[in-house]
């Protein structure tokens, strides 16, 4: 019996969102209706399923998050968008985006948090590099702010996600400040 790639990628989604990130393969292979071996062979083991489902969040994220800064009536707009965006489609999406972050095998979590960095940066890198051009400046440092711009945005989510006390347009906006104006913070008229 061969499985649907994507009808086992939509089962996994499901089953993480109900049971949390610590979901077991056999949990998963019993929501999409397989067994394990079918499962492996649909998808892969647990990092091949880790890989899957990560990049199914960042083409999600990017697209949602993309819009957003489309909308932006400035570049410190666009930024709080994108930080604020990020932030609510990792709430929204919680257990998928933990499980994605650190659900591979105990061995290969760097590389899996790594393969989802390189995915979400060339994205923003992208981003970054139109913009600087359309304004004269450096383009090269695009990949460079990207990284930086992910690492700084994923451990503020993981905070916040597992703190769940801080308010979410709070954390954006200082986030963005912190972004936009390093920590000698705003200040009026820049």
């Amino acid at each position: 019996m061969l499985a649907d790639r994507d009808a086992l990628l939509t089962a996994a989604e499901r089953i993480i969102r109900v049971e949390g990130p610590a979901v077991t393969l056999d949990a998963i292979a019993a929501a999409a209706g397989v067994t394990k071996p079918i499962l492996y062979r649909g998808v892969g083991d647990k990092d091949a399923l880790v890989q899957a489902l990560a990049e199914r969040l960042v083409a999600r994220m990017t697209d949602e998050v993309t819009t957003m800064v489309a909308a932006a009536k400035g570049p410190r707009d666009g930024l709080r968008r994108l930080v604020g965006g990020y932030l609510a489609l990792a709430a929204r999406d919680r257990s998928l985006y933990l499980y994605v972050t650190a659900g591979g095998s105990n061995g290969d979590r760097v590389q899996q948090a790594l393969l989802l960095a390189d995915r979400t940066a060339a994205g923003f890198a992208e981003g970054i590099a139109a913009f600087r051009t359309a304004q004269g400046a450096d383009p090269s440092v695009a990949l460079a702010w990207s990284y930086g711009l992910l690492g700084a945005l994923h451990f503020v989510t993981l905070w916040w996600l597992r703190d769940g006390t801080a308010d979410t347009d709070g954390v954006a906006e200082q986030i963005t400040g912190l972004l936009w104006s390093g920590l000698g913070g705003e200040r009026t008229g820049t």
